[in-house]
């Protein structure tokens, strides 16, 4: 059969589909092996103003665009809602995939549908600001178009529609199915100013220290943001091509459109957690100091940081999350006895891997479970919450939120780090430092001011032009 041929044909299941439903909904989800490069940046912008997602790890790269279908959700409950809404659309999508080829060589597809989701930090959104006209706590889409080139080499084309009880003959829902996807619509009202930012972050980190002290927390996660120029003639795809020179193999470049034109880009090196079946790993990452080859000494780059009390108790109570997590959702399963240290350009991270077999594959929940961690927000999780809404005075929105891919069989979803939203010749930086009883503010201001650079080398800043660190 042809291409056109299996969509119709998709299509008209849909339909019969959707009319048996309740609110008269089904999707039709067609899939083809594709020749995609190595490199998304050019599909990344041909795809520009159709709301786009792109996700880049290692030689796995995926670029949703439009959406058959959104769900938004805001509040504590939000990953047990998004996990009921992901049931609903799966059991109402027709899948079709068309033969890539005979025998052993044929490329394996996907498990289809796969979804989009992004969680923000807070579970409420506040309103507008530099995240847009209003960024909900969590997010699910089924995009329209779908470009996935997999690490096995295999690209795929995953094309979706919302086909309606009452839409047209399959034949126009075909052509519609198969249609690049639309641009889209622009917004009616111009960009919200973005807020001048406060300063006062090294007051803000001895505060913590005293609080922690005292015994009211035990870690906090203190994030600030900084404002740049762009460089005239400075590209999206430029900015994205540089994170990836920039980051390594383990981490992840990625890029998601806001809805006042605006784009949220970074490379992150932390992984929340990937699935495949029941198999699931995750990491915690905590613990920064600067990769400086240049320093005297016998030992190795990491030495120190293996060494540093304050950075392996910073470590430490993010495994303890992990793990207090993972353990009644999993089989048993080992846990490292001491982290190591992992290479990322400029800086040095400690870093312990976590491996296990899930009881059920419930990716949502655990998704809302293991979100955030003490690598972004602290312990105790409410009291870290609340301190950082109270203090920051800063809507984090996406950054140190969750971003990822959902498909039945596996999942990736990343914490989105070392990051900034693009706007126009404008761009907001965010990075932020652990706070525990030993930490000195200048240490951490210093450590920000590191993260800061990733993001300020791939707008290409000279040198000398960074915005100063606020007292």
């Amino acid at each position: 059969m042809t291409l056109l041929a299996i969509a119709r044909s998709a299509c008209a299941d849909a339909l019969a589909l959707a009319r048996l439903q309740r609110d008269g909904r089904a999707w039709a989800v067609v899939a083809w092996s594709t020749q995609l490069p190595d490199d998304p940046l050019s599909a990344f912008a041909h795809a520009l103003g159709g709301g786009r997602t792109l996700l880049w790890h290692g030689s796995d790269w995926l670029i949703g665009t439009g959406e058959a279908v959104a769900e938004v959700c805001d509040g504590p409950g939000r990953g047990t809602h998004m996990a009921q809404e992901l049931a609903r659309l799966e059991s109402r999508c027709v899948i079709a995939i068309v033969p890539g080829g005979q025998g052993a060589s044929a490329p394996r597809p996907p498990a289809l549908p796969c979804v989009l989701t992004a969680f923000s930090f807070e579970d409420h959104a506040p309103g507008p600001g530099h995240w847009g006209e209003r960024l909900p706590g969590a997010r699910l889409w089924l995009p329209r178009r779908l470009l996935w080139k997999q690490g096995d080499g295999s690209g795929w084309t995953v094309v979706a529609l919302q086909v309606g009880a009452d839409d047209a003959a399959p034949d126009t829902l075909a052509d519609r199915l198969l249609a690049e996807p639309g641009l889209r619509a622009t917004p009616q009202s111009a960009p919200v100013p973005w807020r001048p930012l406060g300063d006062g972050y090294a007051a803000m980190v001895e505060d913590a220290v005293s609080l922690i002290h005292d015994g009211a927390m035990r870690k906090v996660v203190l994030a600030r943001a900084c404002d740049e120029r762009v460089p005239p003639g400075t590209t999206p795809t430029q900015v994205l091509a540089r994170l990836r020179r920039l980051g390594s193999d383990a981490s992840t470049v990625y890029a998601h459109d806001l809805d006042d034109g605006g784009l949220f880009v970074g490379t992150s090196p932390e992984l929340l957690f990937a699935a495949d079946g029941l198999m699931v790993s995750s990491m915690a990452l905590a613990g920064t100091s600067r990769n400086d080859l240049s320093s005297p000494g016998d030992g190795l780059p990491g030495d120190e940081l293996l060494s540093c009390t304050k950075e392996r108790k910073e470590h430490g109570v993010v495994v303890e999350h992990l793990v207090s997590v993972l353990r009644p959702r999993c089989a048993p399963f080992a846990v490292p006895p001491a982290p190591h240290v992992r290479h990322l350009g400029s800086l040095l991270h400690l870093e312990t891997l976590l491996a296990a077999e899930l009881r059920q594959a419930d990716y949502l929940e655990l998704l809302a479970a293991l979100h955030p961690t003490p690598a972004v927000c602290g312990l105790p999780t409410a009291t870290a919450t609340n301190y950082i809404a109270r203090h920051e005075h800063l809507h984090r929105g996406l950054y140190a939120g969750a971003l990822g891919w959902l498909t039945p069989e596996r999942c990736r979803v990343i914490v989105p780090l070392r990051g900034a939203i693009l706007r126009d010749a404008q761009a907001r930086l965010f990075a932020g430092a652990g706070i525990i009883e030993t930490s000195q503010a200048a240490d951490e201001v210093e450590e920000i001011e590191l993260k800061f650079s990733i993001m300020r080398q791939a707008l290409g800043l000279a040198p000398g032009t960074a915005a100063a660190a606020p007292a």
